[in-house]
């Protein structure tokens, strides 16, 4: 039944085209054949087969997304999350007590009931790179992962606080004595990593799985005076996988 105006709109194309009898335009032609004498002008006008079979393609299409696109391949299950407070930003012992560091992160988030498999996240823009900054397509580093995991798994999220999402470190911020602070990216291999001035980044991230699902979020490191920086999310994409 929901496919009847498609068979409508189909039916609306077909007669534009077509004539049973000789008439100024189809769509009259059509008309008089069924009975209808009193045609208005504007309908017998030629140009009325033509806005006629346009409106009947639209609508045709416009219907046919509706209907046959299911609704989850209009958007991906992965989807990145970030908010303030941990574990988003998380407070961490320094290299000594004169230091401390804040660790930034984003939450990679499952909304499907199946586990998303091989899933890699990684850092595909820094705007304002410094010169010798090799950590541009890099695996970001898993949280509190001490071998340096590229490839993980991504269970179902049930928690409607995320708290049980799969956590992915961006952002190292070391604060030192006397004004002293540099910000590292959280890439693997670490020793790609180098230190970057603190300053605002537009960062970009994806988030790929083996099944294709991915998800692209726009990010922003916003200092802030007296304060510690902020790290938002500007724009997520989330795109179907296979």
């Amino acid at each position: 039944m929901k496919s009847v105006p498609n068979l409508g709109l189909g039916l609306l194309m077909l007669a534009s085209t077509v004539t049973p009898r000789h008439a100024s335009s189809n769509m009259a032609a059509w008309l008089i054949y069924f009975g209808v004498e009193n045609v208005p002008s504007w309908l017998a006008n030629k140009s009325a087969d033509t806005w006629a079979f346009w409106i009947g393609l639209v609508g045709f299409c416009g219907w046919a997304m509706y209907l046959y696109v299911p609704k989850n391949l209009r958007n991906g299950k992965l989807s990145i999350m970030i908010r303030e407070g941990e574990p988003w930003v998380q407070v961490n012992p320094g290299i000594d007590q004169s230091q401390t560091a804040h660790t930034y992160r984003i939450a990679l988030v499952n909304s499907d009931d199946s586990t998303l498999r091989n899933v890699e996240v990684k850092l595909t823009s820094l705007e304002k790179k410094p010169q010798n900054f090799h950590a541009i397509g890099s695996h970001l580093i898993l949280r509190d992962d001490r071998v340096g995991t590229a490839n993980f798994n991504v269970h179902p999220t049930k928690d409607p606080e995320f708290m049980d999402a799969m956590f992915v470190d961006v952002f190292r911020l070391l604060l030192g004595p006397e004004g002293y602070s540099f910000l590292s990216v959280t890439s693997l291999p670490e020793d790609s990593n180098c230190h970057i001035p603190v300053d605002k980044y537009d960062v970009k991230i994806m988030t790929t799985s083996e099944s294709g699902e991915m998800a692209i979020a726009d990010l922003a490191f916003i200092p802030r005076p007296d304060k510690i920086p902020d790290f938002r999310l500007l724009k997520m994409q989330s795109f179907p996988g296979r």
